[in-house]
């Protein structure tokens, strides 16, 4: 006797925030921050230092996974008591 397929429930998918490099200027330095030039956070988008895309002509930074793998090891040991 042959089973029905079941069907599969979808993975919740993680949403991409795709930011201009100014909006990440401004969350990630604020109005008094001295942010990197427009070209070096692009070189960085490049280089897979910074998450990001380049879209038609304009590049963007994913939000998203900035934050998630934007976290200082130290601060995380000292909170945990480890240091």
């Amino acid at each position: 006797m042959k089973r029905a397929l079941q069907p599969v429930k979808a993975q919740p998918e993680t949403r991409r925030e795709l930011i201009k490099i100014s909006e990440f200027q401004r969350r990630r330095w604020g109005a008094n921050g001295t942010p990197p030039c427009s070209q070096a956070i692009r070189n960085y988008i490049k280089n897979g230092i910074i998450p990001g895309e380049q879209i038609g002509k304009l590049w963007y930074v994913d939000w998203t996974a900035y934050q998630a793998g934007n976290r200082n090891d130290l601060v995380v040991m000292v909170l945990k008591g480890a240091a």
